[in-house]
């Protein structure tokens, strides 16, 4: 009798671990399946952690402000602070699903070789994101981020590309001053 009462308690174990399997491996899918565009905010996190662990903690940073050029070696760079302007671009949003044009890119081996979002909403901030792929591997990802309002207006270009390095150049015009520009380029 407790043989039979230990095979059943197994048995319903087994049935409850199967379930929450199913259930954890369905909402890993839906979250995929929410994803409409390529994810940049899970792009740059991989990219700082493997940065990282390849122990790539060195780079030389070169800021231009105002017209004066500043260059010098980071010894320690945090890639998780420095990729947060990329990953803040992130066009993955439900309510923006109808907001950009997609226009993909194939070789003749049928293999994505550019993937381009271009916004048509004139109220959001990111304009255009392209990611240029080698074989299976993002070569270059460019995003441009646009603001205007009464006061000023900004534009921002960010290229990274996981071989080299990136850059990040800005540009503010506000109504009663001159215009502003503002470039920092990371070499690994």
């Amino acid at each position: 009798m407790k043989l039979i009462q230990k095979g059943s308690m197994f048995s319903v174990l087994l049935i409850c671990v199967s379930v929450l399997a199913c259930t954890q491996s369905e909402v890993v899918s839906a979250d995929a399946a929410t994803q409409q565009f390529f994810d940049l905010k899970g792009y740059f996190n991989a990219e700082a952690q493997r940065l990282t662990a390849e122990g790539i903690r060195q780079a030389t940073k070169v800021v231009v402000a105002d017209g004066k050029t500043e260059s010098r070696n980071i010894d320690n760079i945090d890639y998780e602070r420095e990729l947060s302007f990329f990953a803040a671009s992130d066009n993955n949003r439900p309510a923006w699903t109808d907001k950009y044009v997609v226009d993909t890119l194939f070789n003749e081996l049928n293999q994505v070789v550019q993937l381009n979002y271009k916004c048509i909403d004139d109220k959001l901030k990111i304009r255009n994101i392209v990611v240029d792929f080698d074989g299976i591997d993002v070569n270059k990802i460019f995003i441009e981020n646009n603001t205007s309002n009464s006061i000023a207006t900004s534009s921002q270009n960010l290229v990274y590309q996981p071989a080299i390095g990136y850059s990040i150049e800005s540009h503010q015009k506000v109504a009663i001053g001159d215009e502003q520009l503002f470039k920092v380029s990371v070499k690994f």
